[in-house]
């Protein structure tokens, strides 16, 4: 949920400074794009990876800061809730040897938080929601990470609100459960993209992402279970929607737009998608003395804006700026084989679509966002439509139309070697055992928490991917 702010409680005086200074970089922004002064010839791609940590027994190891302390790297960073933690990938060139080097780079990293977890009794996981979550794991005071910038949120956000976070999730089972704070998106797990585009490719490239939600969701679900309740097939949706919703009761029957939600919409141009800063309120208002050009304020504010599909501008090392998108949809998991074949395809994916060029905007906007809330609900079984007027299930969505574009996508990009990624997406897809499916099937045969998550566990470590894991 972003980096860590300097001081730990903030004046209505810095709510008014840190306005101006956003007003201020905003003016900037528009001149950066006026003049066209972005990096055109670099694409790269990155991603952060965050992991569950659990003791012997398979519940939650609140252990973070200690494997931090004694093990850890600028790789890696706290998340919500003591017994997570997230991994921030490097970025590799989007070349044809990219995904061997996240394989690699993953990998690498992966192993030194396997050894760190070991020594303070704990195991890795890759979880969308980790099953043995219980009610009392979700109290602030025990559990929430000891950063300034999780206290302030949770400070800011229930301000904001005026009134308890209201989870409600209808699935086989219903899920609804009242929480004082924001400890409810602990609960979530995720694997997040970061491309980084060129200009003159970056309003289609935004347009292929958001249609790339709806097969890259609907192949890689994995969080059936929050709270012993089966719900979601991804719930992770559902849950960030409402753990971090900061609209008072006038805001909501106003219809004013969440801080969560999947995106803007068709635009025009990418800077449309910057202008709507100023929609929502500053929850971190720090001031620095940090010159326009660094953009701090602004990159800060973009980050407490939560959006599926979050578009980014960035500076490179050399101080040239560069615009990227953040995909977000993707849960972790449930081994490192299958989070890594959900990269590729959601990579190759967005690039065959950004061919289409116009052809992705003449369905309407609003049809996109309804079904990626139907395939967080309902998986591989969800009614959809595509951008091509195609109207049908999810499953055939992605074994005859997503996967193609995906393949022909990084044909593009000069990248012949994903094929087993993609192979294994297609025979997770076409055998029907997505993480979800695995846990939900489990779970039916023993509704055991814990128990399911060591076997998870166990499963996951040999690295091989979901769709091969035992029924039984």
């Amino acid at each position: 949920m972003g980096e860590e702010v300097s001081i730990d409680h903030f004046e209505a005086e810095d709510f008014r400074r840190f306005d101006q200074r956003l007003r201020d970089e905003m003016v900037f922004v528009r001149k950066l794009f006026d003049e066209g002064r972005f990096d055109t010839a670099t694409r790269k791609l990155g991603y952060e990876l965050e992991l569950c940590l659990v003791d012997e027994q398979g519940r939650p190891a609140p252990v973070n800061q200690s494997i931090l302390e004694r093990h850890g790297s600028p790789q890696m960073t706290y998340e919500l809730a003591k017994y997570n933690l997230e991994i921030n990938g490097h970025a590799f060139a989007l070349e044809p040897g990219v995904f061997r080097s996240i394989e690699s780079d993953l990998g690498d990293l992966y192993r030194t938080v396997e050894q760190a977890a070991a020594d303070e009794g704990a195991r890795v996981g890759l979880f969308g929601v980790l099953p043995s979550i219980r009610t009392e794991h979700l109290d602030r005071d025990r559990y929430m990470s000891g950063m300034y910038r999780y206290r302030l949120l949770d400070e800011r956000l229930m301000t904001m609100r005026g009134r308890p976070i209201h989870l409600d999730i209808q699935g086989c089972d219903h899920l609804r459960f009242d929480k004082q704070d924001v400890m409810l998106e602990a609960l979530g797990t995720s694997l997040q993209l970061h491309i980084q585009l060129p200009r003159d490719q970056a309003v289609d490239s935004y347009h292929a992402a958001l249609w790339s939600t709806l097969p890259t969701l609907a192949a890689s679900a994995n969080s059936p279970l929050v709270l012993r309740h089966r719900c979601w097939e991804e719930s992770r949706i559902a849950i960030f929607k409402q753990a971090v919703d900061t609209r008072n009761l006038d805001e909501e029957r106003s219809h004013v737009v969440p801080r969560v939600h999947l995106a803007k919409g068709w635009i025009g141009s990418f800077l449309e998608l910057f202008e709507d800063v100023f929609y929502y309120s500053p929850i971190l208002p720090e001031v620095t003395d940090q010159p326009v050009e660094d953009l701090h304020h602004f990159s800060l504010h973009n980050g407490t804006i939560w959006r599926w599909v979050r578009p980014i501008l960035g500076r490179n090392r050399d101080g040239q700026y560069h615009l990227r998108l953040e995909l977000r949809v993707t849960p972790a998991g449930p081994a490192r084989i299958d989070t890594l074949a959900n990269l590729v395809f959601q990579v190759g994916l967005v690039e065959g679509l950004r061919q289409q060029g116009p052809a992705l905007v003449q369905q309407p906007y609003e049809q996109l966002e309804r079904d990626f809330y139907r395939v967080a609900r309902h998986g591989l079984e969800a009614d959809i439509g595509w951008f091509d007027g195609y109207r049908g299930d999810a499953r055939s969505l992605v074994l005859e139309r997503a996967l193609p574009a995906a393949a022909e996508g990084l044909q593009q990009l000069g990248i012949e070697s994903a094929d087993d990624w993609l192979h294994i997406i297609r025979e997770r897809v076409s055998d029907g055992q997505t993480g979800a499916r695995w846990l939900d099937r489990q779970w039916q045969q023993n509704p055991d928490p814990d128990a399911l998550v060591r076997r998870y566990l166990d499963l996951a470590d040999r690295n091989r991917p979901v769709h091969e894991w035992p029924r039984t």
